[in-house]
């Protein structure tokens, strides 16, 4: 026994993490102290000072987004980690993260957080309202937001299998209790269980797939769950890859674009989105979206880099397929909340556009007026940048309008909102101005990029169906600011004005404002 013990712990001591391997992640585990501590206070307070919980949430992501901006931080470099690979975040022994189990981009590692904790401070921003005025506890929410954020920000540095489908499945099962939120709405409970079901399915096609290609591509000295080893495998294939290996990589993407929304995968989409929540439909289109489209970005140009000639048609057509059905489907749409749900689908599509890039074409930039050069995955983090400002704008005007029931929004309910509340017709106008590309938005610049590479790469189906859903788009977005605009109500309708809290036209206000700064900025 002692001679076994000997032996156990040298072998733990090498395995064990460093102290680089923690501060690499100490964001995320801030975030994940953040619900521990929301839960504890849920647990302690009184009810009268229940208000501190929403406000520890916000204070602490605000704290965690700027501390990750700031160069100098602890976890941005360790000493020496100029002299280190751009691809992994490593310790002084030069070893990865966690042993391989995390990949760390030093180039783009704090765009990816800023995407997630922008997304859940919006959502927070949203929900606390909106939760109270239907009784439901502000406190659970926060802590179940902050444990998907988490999640999410690990996620998007998996570089195993094993710590890909544990943050992806953390982060779906918080969100299945998110969707589910509202107890008294049937609506809400029944697009829970809608995306229960769909979720375990997606979740099955995933695991299979992992399993699938485990077991074809494992040798007594590969581990073949780890990205750079199954990279590895799949380039001394030299193009001969084993059908059941194929097949794996299939399942994978099935479920990567699940939480995408992409062709066929997301038929789940349009009832999810109307019954759940807003605040948490707004989570869903975009941090979901963002985890999507960043999890396949990482499958592509990781463990999956040798298949790139029979990938790049893949994405290509699948771009295509989910650019016609959200456009397409969304013209039909006569619910607010399912006409966004829909285009939200079209911009699946443009993300699938530009990951058809950067794996036909990877060496593709977009040069700006002012001489920065954009490449593929830069102009996928700019794309969620201006989506996820357009969304919560529109979230934010959605949440403020008075309904008996949060799922029923029909377009004719925006009448007369431009006479009830300029400054949630304005929230409105410039979150659908941006979703639509209208100039000079961030969202305009942001599909602006993406069609000028599909240009450079000569993906022409793509650039042809992509100006097409655009034209499209202009029609079913413009609805709904001809009916918050332009059409008359009916007479004898009393158009009361809405009062709109100050922290809601702040919110508004900032959002209104970083989308005009963004697109002039880039355009500039």
């Amino acid at each position: 026994m002692t001679s076994l013990l000997a032996n156990i712990d040298p072998a733990f001591k090498t395995l064990a993490p460093r102290a680089a391997d923690w501060l690499s992640i100490l964001p995320e585990i801030a975030v994940a102290g953040l619900a521990l501590l929301c839960l504890l206070q849920a647990l302690l307070l009184p009810p009268a000072q229940r208000w501190l919980q929403p406000a520890t949430a916000r204070v602490g992501l605000l704290l965690v987004l700027v501390m990750s901006l700031t160069d100098g931080t602890p976890w941005n470099l360790p000493h020496g980690a100029e002299n280190f690979p751009a691809s992994f975040f490593t310790g002084a022994d030069g070893l990865p993260a966690f042993h391989g189990l995390l990949r760390v981009q030093l180039e783009n590692s704090e765009a990816v957080r800023l995407v997630f904790l922008a997304c859940a401070l919006g959502t927070s921003l949203l929900a606390g309202r909106f939760l109270r005025d239907r009784g439901v506890s502000v406190a659970d929410y926060h802590h179940v937001l902050l444990i998907v954020t988490a999640a999410f920000m690990l996620l998007a540095r998996a570089n195993h299998f094993v710590v890909f489908f544990l943050t992806l499945e953390t982060a779906a099962v918080g969100l299945y209790v998110l969707v589910g939120n509202l107890r008294r709405s049937a609506a809400s409970l029944e697009a829970g269980v809608k995306y229960l079901v769909a979720g375990g399915l997606s979740s099955a096609l995933l695991l299979m797939g992992i399993v699938l290609i485990y077991g074809s591509l494992a040798t007594p000295t590969n581990d073949s769950l780890g990205f750079a080893d199954i990279a590895a495998a799949l380039q001394a294939t030299q193009g001969n890859v084993n059908p059941l290996t194929l097949v794996g990589v299939a399942l994978v993407f099935a479920g990567a674009a699940f939480k995408l929304g992409a062709f066929p995968f997301h038929t789940w989409i349009p009832d999810v989105y109307q019954g759940a929540p807003t605040p948490t439909t707004a989570l869903l289109a975009t941090a979901s979206k963002a985890a999507g489209a960043l999890a396949l970005f990482v499958l592509v140009t990781g463990p999956f880099a040798a298949l790139g000639a029979k990938l790049g048609p893949l994405l290509a057509g699948l771009a295509i397929l989910t650019l016609l059905a959200g456009n397409l489907a969304a013209l039909a749409a006569t619910d607010v909340k399912r006409t966004l749900a829909l285009s939200g689908v079209a911009h699946a599509g443009f993300l699938l556009a530009a990951l058809a890039v950067a794996v036909v074409a990877p060496n593709v930039h977009f040069e700006t007026i002012g001489g920065l050069a954009i490449s593929a995955e830069h102009a996928i983090y700019f794309y969620l940048y201006a989506y996820i400002l357009g969304t919560f704008l529109t979230s934010a005007a959605l949440v403020s309008l008075p309904v008996a029931e949060d799922h029923d929004r029909p377009l004719l309910g925006l009448r007369g909102l431009l006479r009830r509340s300029p400054v949630l017709a304005s929230a409105l106008g410039f979150g659908i101005g941006s979703l639509a590309g209208i100039p000079p938005s961030a969202g305009f610049v942001a599909k602006l990029i993406i069609l000028a590479l599909l240009v450079k790469a000569k993906l022409w189906w793509v650039l042809g169906v992509a100006l097409v859903g655009v034209a499209v788009s202009i029609h079913y977005y413009f609805s709904l600011l001809r009916e918050a605009f332009i059409r008359p109500t009916e007479d004898g309708d009393e158009l009361a004005p809405l009062p709109v809290p100050a922290s809601t036209r702040f919110l508004i206000g900032a959002l209104c404002a970083a989308t005009l700064a963004l697109g002039v900025a880039m355009l500039l």
